[in-house]
């Protein structure tokens, strides 16, 4: 056998850390197509990908939107714009 075809020896803390990574990868894999959605949609994945453990930058990143929106949505302080009306 190779070098590159030895056994990896990981600790628990670092298989730890691995599993969780591999968990956010396929949640993010799960989810990242996801652009154009409806309002309803993009707050049920916020508090979907805030569930699993990501950071609001992270969800931010995901659902290509502002870490601000992020935070407005989880805080229940997102207003919705009304047609024709002004900001808030």
């Amino acid at each position: 056998m190779d070098e590159s075809q030895e056994p990896l020896t990981l600790s628990a803390e670092q298989f730890a850390e691995l599993k969780q990574l591999a968990r956010t990868l396929i949640r993010v894999n799960a989810i990242g197509s996801i652009r154009a959605i409806s309002r309803e949609e993009m707050h049920r994945n916020v508090w979907l990908l805030d569930a699993a453990g990501l950071s609001q930058p992270q969800i931010a990143l995901v659902l290509s939107i502002d870490q601000a929106t992020v935070s407005r949505i989880l805080s229940g302080k997102f207003k919705k714009k009304s047609a024709g009306a002004g900001e808030e």
